[in-house]
């Protein structure tokens, strides 16, 4: 199904690989961490020539490599994001590290409909009667402390001493894109997310609201419709922006 996700991208001449990752009970979410990673270093590996950007090709045409990800998705896309923060930042020497990933560095993230916090879910769950079915609970632990260990903006405000100001050259921009309607996550997830990263000096962010619901976000990027026109534009933007900084 995620394949028509590819479709705007493809139509701008891009470069897209749609990557799975295990599900509960098949895997927990540092698994599925885990397996957006390899997918990372395999693509890097197997795919340098797509990385760079091609001769002839103009600099205001070349975006850079994006991460996306839809609700469970955009969650994971986010978590990975933070597990390499934290490695990148306790290093002597942040950018040599950074550099030395075999792996995809990320210029743009962007997160669709996602969740950031596992408690506040899970509240949001037992509110609708849903928290003995639904498996982000047992994926994430079961504890407090392991519903904190998964909630990437909880998580980064807890190392709030993490020096995101000094290394923001090399963090990538992230959009959080959620509609307010949304029955399934509260669109206050994006916004709670966003005032705690914003809180620890993570100012490459910007968060969109569109008046739709939870699958409608990433149906508006596959058959066109708001989200592609808002994902396409704030690419286009960031990418404009960085050259006459």
């Amino acid at each position: 199904m995620y394949r028509l996700a590819a479709t705007p991208f493809l139509e701008a001449n891009m470069a897209v690989a749609i990557v799975g990752y295990r599900s509960y009970p098949d895997g927990n979410m540092q698994d599925q961490i885990d397996d957006l990673e390899l997918a990372s270093r395999t693509i890097a590996t197997r795919c340098p020539h797509l990385l760079k950007q091609p001769e002839g090709v103009n600099d205001e045409d070349w975006i850079g490599i994006t991460l996306m990800g839809h609700s469970s998705g955009a969650h994971i896309a986010l978590m990975t994001l933070v597990q390499r923060i934290e490695r990148w930042v306790t290093s002597p020497d942040f950018s040599r590290i950074r550099d030395d990933d075999q792996a995809l560095q990320f210029d743009h993230v962007v997160a669709l409909s996602g969740v950031y916090s596992i408690g506040e879910h899970f509240d949001f769950e037992a509110s609708r009667g849903v928290e003995e079915i639904s498996p982000m609970r047992p994926a994430a632990g079961y504890t407090i402390d392991s519903f904190k260990l998964y909630s990437p903006a909880t998580r980064l405000a807890k190392s709030s001493s993490l020096p995101m100001s000094q290394h923001s050259d090399i963090l990538p921009n992230i959009l959080l894109l959620h509609g307010v309607e949304d029955d399934v996550v509260p669109f206050t997830a994006a916004n709670r997310a966003a005032k705690t990263l914003r809180g620890i000096g993570y100012d490459k962010l910007k968060v969109e609201f569109l008046n739709m619901g939870h699958q409608d976000t990433i149906l508006h990027l596959m058959f066109g419709g708001q989200t592609k026109d808002v994902v396409m534009n704030w690419l286009q933007r960031r990418q404009e922006e960085e050259m006459y900084l």
